[in-house]
């Protein structure tokens, strides 16, 4: 059995007081959503180290360098990973000083007791701008110099938000021509689920993050067609900072080949295009297509995707969309993002419409 040669190879090692955790990943995907769980539970542990052992995962050496090289690269935006958690990598096909070769794929998580530093009063978020249950269309100045508000406690009200922008956005704009409704987008057609974390550090999103992808590859797309994993409490007066984070994770699906199964994209409150004008419009404005109540996480099937995109000429979804967001101007775009109102949209029904792909 597994935990028996797991534990062989821990008594080898000297590493008696090492407790393993047996992972039943298959995929790469599901040993980061286990592994960030462990990561997420430093805090409860009283092991100065720990294993995470991988005895169903088909990975060898160079694939689970890969996966090293993926967590390595996470540390950089993490609150707990390489800071008070630090992992090692073992391999059956790899090599460690003396030791034995590992059974399976694990990773040793060392956990230094005390490290970090102490959360300071300047990081209290007690005097942020609170979330306004009411605003009014004459309330424009003071929206404007609110900037971005906290969202609300309640996920009821996270998810009802979200929903109206999509389906004012999203889908009556036609920001994404395969959007049908809020509850239904993709080719095929499938359902959309809107998974809300208040997450707060980068080590508990990407928890959630490998979660979703794990479920959409199990999930039948007529059941699933696509993910908008909501973090409302997460980066979000950072645009910078979740974009960091943002590649991590595009990173990731190229480095452990999941890009063919799945793509993502990002929105946030602030979200600018990289390449300036070119995809932002003249004044900006094309950077309303990205930009929603808080940040969020769309999975997108890839296969559904490359059909999608087939037959349509190149740029074609980007520039309708800087036409529809320049017809509607800068502030009143700006006023509807911080006001989380998307009526005005409604009283609208000439916005171009998308090129469809050839039967």
């Amino acid at each position: 059995p597994p935990s028996v040669r797991v534990d062989e190879w821990m008594l080898v090692t000297g590493r008696t007081e090492t407790p393993a955790a047996l992972s039943s990943a298959t995929t790469l995907a599901a040993a980061l959503s286990d592994f960030w769980a462990q990561v997420c539970t430093t805090a409860d542990s009283p092991f100065a180290e720990r294993a995470l052992v991988f005895p169903l995962l088909e990975a060898d050496a160079r694939a689970f360098a890969r996966l090293m090289a993926h967590i390595n690269s996470c540390s950089e935006v993490c609150e707990t990973l390489g800071s008070s958690v630090f992992v090692a990598p073992r391999h059956p096909g790899g090599t460690n000083g003396n030791e034995p070769p590992a059974p399976y794929p694990m990773l040793l998580l060392k956990t230094l007791k005390g490290s970090g530093d102490e959360p300071s009063d300047e990081d209290d978020e007690d005097d942020m701008p609170g979330y306004y249950d009411e605003l009014w269309p004459d309330d424009k100045e003071s929206i404007a110099e609110r900037a971005i508000c906290n969202p609300p406690a309640q996920e009821a009200v996270v998810l009802q938000i979200t929903r109206k922008w999509v389906e004012a956005v999203i889908c009556h704009m036609g920001v994404c021509p395969f959007s049908h409704s809020a509850d239904r987008a993709g080719l095929p057609q499938g359902g959309v689920s809107y998974p809300i974390t208040r997450a707060k550090t980068a080590d508990e999103v990407y928890l959630e993050f490998w979660h979703q992808v794990t479920l959409l590859d199990t999930t039948d797309e007529r059941q699933l067609s696509t993910v908008l994993l909501i973090t409302p409490d997460f980066m979000l007066r950072s645009a910078a900072g979740f974009d960091q984070f943002a590649d991590t994770l595009t990173e990731a699906l190229c480095l452990l080949g999941v890009e063919a199964r799945q793509q993502l994209v990002f929105f946030h409150p602030e979200f600018t295009f990289r390449d300036g004008k070119d995809r932002a419009g003249a004044d900006g404005t094309a950077n309303y297509a990205r930009r929603s109540p808080w940040p969020m996480i769309n999975l997108l099937r890839t296969p559904q995707v490359r059909a999608a995109q087939k037959g349509l000429p190149t740029g074609s979804v980007y520039e309708v969309n800087e036409r529809n967001m320049a017809s509607v101007g800068l502030d009143t775009l700006d006023w509807m993002l911080r006001a989380q109102d998307w009526s005005r949209l409604y009283r609208r029904a000439d916005f171009i419409e998308h090129a469809r792909p050839p039967n």
